[in-house]
């Protein structure tokens, strides 16, 4: 079965309709090589990839799949020149799952576990109101984030362009807690005191 590419122009023009700069972005110019190699996997796939030049978020790729329905993932990446996908510490830091309860199609619990973002993300009333909110559009329970070579990485998982429009301000916020986080914690940066 083949999905549809991604139409990587109609979220640029749909974002730029709520005032949310960016452009569609060019691989071989708009990466710095020290990230190209690692990534090429979320930003050089066939659907293109977009330069986010306003907010918190740095690049947004996506990649589609075939499996039990077709459907896109789309990857916001936070760049960040320290960051390794292997180091527990990192993990531990940054690494999120979203946990949810339903009673009788309502939303009753909302959080997420898995590392000191996700304490932030748990106790961050913007983040909470929104799941509260739209927590039973699948595509909002599709949101996670972990830590990949030289970036935090905040996936989801879409069928339309419109669907990535309507995550994106949660999704942006995400990438400001993660900014925030790693501001203050100073990851992998020598400090001379």
């Amino acid at each position: 079965m083949s999905l549809p590419i991604l139409q990587i122009r109609e979220i640029v023009d749909l974002l730029s309709l709520e005032d949310i700069k960016c452009r569609i972005g060019c691989f071989d110019f708009d990466i710095a090589p020290i990230y190209k190699p690692y990534f090429e996997k979320w930003l050089a796939n066939r659907d293109g990839f977009i330069c986010m030049l306003s907010g918190n978020i740095d690049y947004v790729g996506s990649e589609d799949v075939v499996r039990m329905g077709p459907f896109h993932n789309v990857y916001c990446l936070v760049k960040n020149q320290y960051l390794i996908e292997n180091d527990l510490n990192h993990q531990n830091l940054l690494n999120s799952r979203l946990y949810y309860s339903l009673t009788d199609g309502a939303v009753n619990e909302v959080g997420w576990s898995g590392s000191i973002l996700a304490s932030k993300l748990t106790n961050n009333q913007h983040v909470r109101n929104f799941l509260f909110q739209n927590l039973l559009s699948e595509v909002t329970r599709t949101i996670s984030v972990r830590v990949v070579n030289l970036a935090c990485l905040i996936e989801c998982r879409i069928w339309h362009p419109k669907e990535f429009v309507f995550l994106y301000g949660i999704l942006d916020n995400i990438a400001m807690n993660i900014q925030d986080l790693l501001e203050d914690i100073h990851v992998g940066e020598n400090i001379n005191r």
